[in-house]
């Protein structure tokens, strides 16, 4: 694990999917979408559409933050860093031969998607933090930045 994902992060990133990705518009103003995050280890991945406006937005500038926001949790865990588009890479990965815990998903919608990522109309996104930060109203906080 890096400095930035300690031992609390990376069990809260591995228990929970539910992501806000945030970037940045062509005109600077902030945007964002409702994702599901997969956590391999050190990085966030996440499927999307090829010509997606996001694509294009983090290929213009990779500046991101992403909020894991666990739906009816008490804490979240907010991330800053870049994102950018994974080259030849056509499956997101959980790490493990298995889905997220908090992850349900028909059969006929998930194979579709994976023939759509095989079809290299969906790609994957890749978020890599820099800094991490438990934010919650009576939650202990605790705050790790990179120093690259």
């Amino acid at each position: 694990m890096s400095e930035v994902i300690g031992a609390e992060e990376d069990a809260f990133l591995r228990a929970h999917s539910r992501v806000f990705l945030l970037g940045v518009r062509a005109d600077g103003s902030p945007t964002g979408w409702p994702m599901v995050g997969l956590y391999p280890g050190g990085a966030l991945e996440f499927s999307t559409y090829g010509r997606s406006q996001k694509v294009r937005d983090f290929a213009r500038n990779p500046a991101a933050a992403c909020v894991v926001a666990p739906a009816g949790g008490e804490r979240a865990l907010t991330l800053r860093g870049t994102c950018a588009m994974v080259e030849g890479q056509h499956v997101p990965s959980t790490g493990t031969d298995s889905a997220p815990p908090d992850v349900s998903v028909a059969d006929g919608i998930a194979e579709g998607a994976r023939a759509r990522m095989r079809a290299g109309k969906r790609v994957v996104l890749r978020f890599v933090p820099d800094s991490a930060r438990f934010v919650a109203g009576d939650a202990p906080r605790t705050d790790r930045r990179s120093d690259g």
